[in-house]
């Protein structure tokens, strides 16, 4: 069984470590991190700027977000 959240989403992330993926980066959070969405789950980006389209490897993955490096 799905252990779910408050609003009823899987707590069971999207994305796996080591994955590559395409990302956009959407804005820069308040510790300069690019943002981006995998399948709606944050994934943030060091060094990235919005509007970058990236391809990045999962590096960690946490309950609420998860790590990545460019590859670029």
């Amino acid at each position: 069984m799905t252990k779910r959240g408050k609003r009823g989403e899987s707590k069971s992330p999207p994305i796996k470590e080591n994955e590559v993926h395409q990302v956009i980066i959407e804005s820069v959070n308040q510790r300069g991190e690019g943002v981006a969405r995998i399948r709606g789950f944050v994934v943030l980006v060091p060094g990235a700027k919005p509007g970058e389209r990236l391809r990045v490897r999962v590096v960690s993955v946490r309950p609420r977000f998860a790590i990545a490096e460019a590859l670029r």
